[in-house]
């Protein structure tokens, strides 16, 4: 299911915005399937940090701030350093967005 999800999620980076939200939904999908681990936590973030990236594009604001606390609070949960360091970046744009 790793595996998988992780396909899932690589292919999004090629896909255009509607198919990338579909194909990283589905890793969302597989990846709750799984048990949780660093691995799993670290995925989970990483498809829902781009989900907020890709609703933010697509002016859905309210749907790319829900994703990006589920990312956010999975990349903490990860422990992994480089997908800690994507929430903290996202982060501040998100909060940039709200203070202009």
């Amino acid at each position: 299911m790793l595996d998988q999800a992780a396909i899932f999620i690589r292919d999004a980076r090629e896909a255009l915005p509607e198919r990338a939200a579909a194909l990283l939904k589905e890793a969302v999908v597989l990846l709750e399937a799984a048990r949780p681990c660093k691995e799993r936590d670290g995925l989970m973030a990483l498809a829902y940090l781009r989900l907020a990236q890709l609703q933010r594009q697509l002016g859905k604001r309210q749907e790319a701030e829900r994703f990006f606390m589920l990312g956010y609070s999975y990349a903490r949960s990860s422990r992994q350093a480089r997908v800690r360091r994507l929430a903290e970046k996202l982060g501040g744009e998100f909060v940039g967005q709200h203070q202009g």
